[in-house]
């Protein structure tokens, strides 16, 4: 059974704030789609960015493709992918207020410090955490149009 058929999609864009003990309040519409009491926080795909994902969807259907055989660790790419996503996830818990506090090392990675603005995307199954100025630039040159054509030719 796969988890994902039980979660509601993850959507909006979000401003929020980091406050000066580094916890970030996640807005209400996202607190009740994920409806959990703790969240597992990792590196995003694209290297500037952070992903927040129900520990569910992290265990079954994000990591167990990864680690989908007990000889995983014999594929060179699976280790590296394994040490470079899977390994640095952290469980956050979801605080009485709808707050996540995430490491600093971690946030000042991804340039979120404390008392700083913070960009929450909902992105079906996980929700993105950028530095909005990041998030701007992330993106440029790629149009809807030019991805969704690319998708089509693909399924044809």
């Amino acid at each position: 059974m796969k988890w994902v058929v039980e979660m509601q999609l993850l959507t909006g864009m979000y401003n929020a704030k980091i406050d000066d003990k580094g916890r970030l309040s996640l807005p209400a519409r996202l607190r009740t789609a994920l409806a959990a009491e703790q969240v597992v926080v990792l590196p995003g795909l694209d290297g500037n960015h952070l992903m927040i994902m129900k520990p569910e969807y992290f265990e079954k259907d994000f990591s167990e493709p990864i680690l989908s055989s007990p000889m995983a660790m014999l594929d060179k790419k699976k280790r590296i992918l394994i040490r470079k996503l899977i390994a640095p996830a952290i469980y956050v818990d979801i605080d009485s207020s709808g707050r996540i506090n995430i490491p600093p090392q971690i946030r000042e990675k991804y340039s979120l410090p404390n008392k700083s603005e913070a960009l929450l995307v909902g992105a079906g199954y996980t929700v993105e955490l950028w530095n909005p100025e990041v998030f701007e630039a992330a993106d440029e040159g790629e149009t809807i149009s030019d991805l969704a054509q690319e998708l089509f030719e693909e399924k044809e």
